[in-house]
């Protein structure tokens, strides 16, 4: 398994931030993830300029949708 897969898996049940290529940002606690980078988080929130604009209880971001994961 490659190097950014094994540093998602040992963040499974932390809380992370993720920014997609739509400059959408979420941040939640980790809850799974796949060889694909898709990830579940559970008490999500979008951010919108550092601020949460939406809460929701667990969201579903596809792989092929992120720019980039920043680790808490």
């Amino acid at each position: 398994m490659s190097q950014p897969l094994n540093r998602l898996e040992k963040a499974i049940g932390k809380t992370i931030t993720v920014r997609l290529k739509s400059n959408q940002s979420y941040t939640g606690r980790l809850r799974i993830t796949d060889q694909y980078m898709n990830l579940i988080l559970e008490d999500c929130s979008e951010m919108e300029e550092g601020k949460i604009s939406k809460r929701y209880g667990k969201a579903f971001l596809r792989g092929n949708n992120i720019l980039f994961i920043k680790f808490e």
